[in-house]
């Protein structure tokens, strides 16, 4: 195939594959030769050195040699390794997969239950305040009054806590791009809140409200700064545990007459569970602050009710048109929790090996794969853009094509892409998933040219300025657009 070599006046195309002296496949050398000077002086300009980028792009009809620059080298991928978690779920789960929450018991249902009831997590992506009480009042349906406590099981997942042992990814672990995956997946574990502000006090509110969660406004120092330059870092929120109930202490400093509202990670896991569990059971029962266990419950085996996600094909869409850490760091330990495992292994390890085992199913070479958590959010992560677009191929070729296609950004028009080709040829044309991070930015799907072949495409770049490089992966995409079987 073509490769590239980096010389003094920058990238240098090499045609190594076999070809033969007709004109056409001159003037294709041109093109490629024209666009190889294109990016070289981009990078130049955006001051990038050439080892910084990595593609490989060719038509799927392969009537194309290749076009690469270090299509083997291994490089950080950021959100477009949300695509290989993708394919592998649909070919693994299948687009119907739905994940659950269940309300289980140990015992027929009786009025007054002499064991606990047990909320079981089983990775639902949906599972909110109001699905909650629907799997609540539809035990109350079924004649159940009071109960001796309510277990939380995450055990789907291993470790049920990994929160407890992770590092932050950065400056922000409250957001909600940070989320770590959790089997029981309540609210997502974010709560909102809102701080508005006087020239000389402060108040502020929980959505949902807590009755046992107290917002204190009262320690905080009204200044005159921006309030578009507050922002609720943890040293800005401090919580205390009292005997009836939690009190998040706001304190520092925070603008006059201002309002903000956030939705964060404020609680941990097991808090934000129990005081919604002991809200809506009581609001529902009239049994107040029914005690909140977390434990496995293996035993628990009657099913008193059940609630299920949307369909993968639906979920899908969140994940690759708006770059979904979260879902898909649930989605990729599903992967492995669907398999019988020992208690010490832990489920992104048999997550990771249900990947390599459908790659090499497919005779896929995964050397150049690295995987931490599937999402990309991840300074460890790596794949080849060979590895990538043979991958894309594949799931191109498959039976569930249109789920992950109709997933995927459309170029000038929706997710991630919304913003971004609006002016060009290749707006509604190319159906891509981005990447970004700091040291990080990456393209990675497919393209139409004007003959109406797809291409497939996979490009990388890092470096600690790698969004300067963006436009360089525009071009290529661009210069695809503009090619044709008689060009």
């Amino acid at each position: 195939m073509p490769s590239l070599r980096q010389s003094a006046s920058g990238l240098v195309l090499l045609i190594t594959a076999g070809l033969s002296a007709c004109s056409s496949t001159a003037s294709l050398h041109t093109k490629q030769h024209q666009l190889i000077t294109q990016l070289s002086a981009q990078l130049q300009q955006a001051q990038l050195p050439t080892d910084a980028l990595a593609f490989i792009a060719y038509p799927l009809d392969r009537s194309v040699a290749p076009l690469g620059y270090q299509s083997d080298k291994a490089m950080q991928p950021a959100s477009t390794m949300k695509l290989v978690t993708s394919i592998v779920a649909l070919e693994q789960l299948g687009p119907a997969y739905r994940a659950k929450t269940q309300l289980r018991s140990y015992e027929a249902p009786a009025q007054k239950m002499q064991q606990p009831l047990v909320l079981k997590g089983l990775g639902d992506m949906d599972f909110n305040v109001q699905e909650l009480w629907s799997l609540l009042q539809q035990a109350y349906d079924q004649g159940i009054r009071q109960i001796p406590a309510i277990q939380i099981d995450r055990s789907w997942f291993n470790p049920s806590r990994p929160e407890l042992t992770a590092l932050p990814f950065d400056e922000t672990p409250r957001e909600y791009y940070n989320l770590l995956p959790d089997a029981l997946f309540l609210q997502r574990n974010m709560l909102g809140i809102q701080l508005q502000s006087t020239a000389d006090s402060v108040t502020g509110q929980f959505y949902p409200p807590l009755q046992d969660l107290e917002l204190i406004t009262n320690q905080v120092v009204l200044t005159d700064s921006h309030c578009a330059d507050w922002y609720p870092h943890p040293h800005h929120l401090v919580f205390k545990r009292q005997p009836d109930r939690l009190q998040l202490i706001v304190q520092g400093e925070f603008p006059k007459h201002c309002q903000k509202r956030d939705y964060l990670q404020l609680l941990n896991r097991p808090d934000l569970s129990r005081l919604l569990v002991q809200q809506l059971w009581q609001q529902i029962s009239g049994q107040t602050r029914v005690p909140v266990l977390e434990q496995g419950a293996t035993e628990a085996t009657v099913l008193l009710a059940e609630h299920q996600s949307r369909a993968l094909a639906e979920v899908l869409r969140d994940i690759n048109k708006s770059s979904d850490n979260a879902l898909t760091r649930q989605l990729y330990l599903a992967l492995g929790a669907q398999q019988i495992n020992t208690p010490a292994e832990r489920t992104a390890d048999r997550s990771e090996l249900q990947v390599r085992s459908f790659l090499s199913r497919i005779e896929l070479d995964h050397s150049s794969l690295v995987l931490e958590n599937g999402s990309g959010l991840s300074r460890t992560e790596r794949i080849s853009p060979e590895l990538m677009a043979a991958l894309l191929q594949h799931a191109y070729q498959s039976q569930y094509q249109p789920e992950l296609i109709s997933s995927m950004p459309v170029a000038g028009m929706d997710g991630t892409l919304k913003r971004r080709f609006t002016e060009s040829p290749v707006k509604g044309k190319a159906r891509l998933k981005t990447g970004t991070l700091r040291n990080v930015t990456a393209l990675a799907g497919f393209a139409t040219d004007q003959s109406g072949r797809t291409w497939v495409v996979a490009s990388f770049i890092n470096h600690s300025k790698a969004s300067r490089g963006r436009v360089v992966l525009d071009s290529l995409i661009e210069w695809i657009r503009m090619q044709s079987v008689t060009n």
